[in-house]
């Protein structure tokens, strides 16, 4: 069986079923914290979180330009921040820092010279792991965009903020969250568009995809989107790796020689 053949799990009953899980979920915070989760309050943390959102939007897309003004690991170490950080500050310092790099864009300051852009996708990339952004970007490449869900996954598609009351609001989140194309999902040709379109976005000479060792889901996409890029004519290369540094100069090799390859 194709993997494209597998049923849908995408089905309106599935959205209305999620939102029941968050409304449990509710319910245990409620008991657990002592603390009522009102309609004022679900709608001011909803704004919060999308303004988190909007923030880390503006960060990627300075990474669109021409002259890139900050580097691919610096910004997955800032996402990865994102999961941890207070939300209103963590917004309030990423907009800060796309201040400074407007500026570094206007004044011609591009960590990309000479080097190819490339686009990660695959498994999330949790902290402490840099390791491929790392070999890539000491490789001739720059990381301009990761399809991951420490990258755009995380933050791009808000939730509705037109909810009145709190059912409305939770119906709201859970619409955004099974949004998410994620590889626990099947059929998943969803992921593969926003690649396509990602790469296209952020200018990206390649696609790398990036599996950790034993993240089956993932690893079953691989060759699906391989074909995908492939007939859109946007070069590919899948690797799969763990969080040690043993394979490193393995990988180093590879991924230089892609790099290369991009001419």
């Amino acid at each position: 069986m194709h993997i494209m053949d597998l049923p849908q799990m995408k089905r309106p009953k599935d959205y209305l079923k999620w939102a029941d899980e968050i409304k449990d979920l509710k319910a245990l915070v409620e008991k657990e914290t002592g603390n009522e989760v009102t309609a004022e309050k679900l709608a001011e943390g909803i704004k919060t979180i999308n303004a988190k959102r909007a923030a880390l939007q503006r960060l990627y897309d300075e990474r669109k330009n021409l002259n890139v003004p900050i580097s691919g690991t610096d910004t997955l170490l800032i996402s990865q921040i994102a999961y941890y950080d207070d939300p209103k500050r963590f917004a309030a310092m990423v907009n800060k820092l796309c201040d400074e790099l407007d500026k570094r864009v206007a004044d011609g300051v591009n960590v990309a010279e000479g080097k190819k852009r490339i686009l990660i996708t695959g498994t999330p990339m949790a902290i402490p792991n840099w390791k491929m952004h790392n070999l890539i970007e000491t490789s001739g490449g720059v990381v301009v965009c990761e399809e991951t869900c420490t990258g755009t996954r995380y933050f791009e598609n808000q939730v509705d903020e037109s909810g009145k009351t709190v059912d409305e609001m939770i119906q709201h989140i859970a619409d955004r969250y099974m949004g998410i194309n994620c590889a626990c999902f099947t059929p998943n040709t969803g992921r593969f568009d926003d690649v396509i379109r990602l790469a296209k976005e952020y200018k990206a000479d390649g696609v790398i995809d990036v599996n950790l060792m034993f993240c089956q889901t993932y690893d079953i996409e691989g060759r699906s989107l391989e074909e995908r890029c492939k007939a859109e004519g946007i070069p590919f290369l899948g690797l799969e790796t763990d969080y040690t540094d043993n394979d490193a100069q393995q990988l180093k090799t590879r991924v230089g020689a892609f790099i290369e390859m991009l001419g």
